[in-house]
């Protein structure tokens, strides 16, 4: 009789143990059935993040190609004029150098620099015809020294010279007043090292920038 009652407590604890096995395996199972529909979101988001990266890369080198080919066809239709061309800010830029357009301390243009100027403005005439253009005004680190009651200060020198290349472009060269404006910056964007002659030199300077959708 106690052989028989063993043996039933052997089995009941027997059968306890594999339910709570069986009960424990299916919890296990849904946990990873969890996971690995969380795995698999991720994943999913993970794709399209990559996709969104690889499409923004795209667009990207497209425009940076579109600016270069702008850039190398304005520098080869105004080889010989002493500018040059280059990319700022997203934006195809025509540098010219002060010594073509002004005497030192002037803000008059120089007749030698009107030829180059018609030659701008005949493309933005027709290869640019609808943008917006900044003429922008930079100057050397050199504090003002004569006219320093006209320019206190190399933002009004710069201004005043960006000035005088807009109202050449509009009033001689027929170019649209709603298409330019100014900005003088002074000494305060320079593009080399205003400590050497050759530094301060790259430094005045007038820039075209031509603004893509006339923003």
């Amino acid at each position: 009789m106690l052989k028989k009652v063993g043996l039933m407590r052997g089995i009941c604890l027997l059968g306890m143990f594999g339910m709570f096995a069986v009960g424990t395996g299916c919890g296990e199972l849904k946990q990873l059935r969890v996971e690995n529909q969380q795995l698999s979101q991720s994943l999913a988001s993970l794709q399209q993040e990559n996709a969104n990266l690889s499409a923004t890369a795209s667009r990207y080198e497209s425009e940076l190609n579109r600016l270069e080919n702008s850039r190398r066809d304005l520098e080869s239709k105004l080889a010989g004029t002493g500018a040059i061309t280059k990319i700022k800010d997203g934006s195809v830029s025509i540098v010219l150098p002060d010594s073509i357009l002004f005497d030192p301390g002037q803000t008059k243009l120089r007749e030698q620099s009107k030829a180059t100027l018609k030659k701008i403005a005949g493309i933005l005439k027709t290869d640019i015809s609808n943008e917006m253009v900044r003429i922008e005004g930079h100057t050397d680190s050199d504090p003002i020294q004569k006219q320093k009651d006209k320019y206190p200060s190399n933002w009004e020198l710069s201004t005043a010279r960006a000035n005088s290349v807009l109202h050449y472009l509009v009033d001689e060269c027929g170019i649209s007043p709603t298409r330019v404006y100014v900005a003088g910056f002074g000494q305060f964007q320079p593009i080399s090292d205003n400590k050497t002659k050759a530094g301060k030199a790259q430094n005045r300077r007038v820039e075209f920038v031509i603004i893509s959708g006339g923003g």
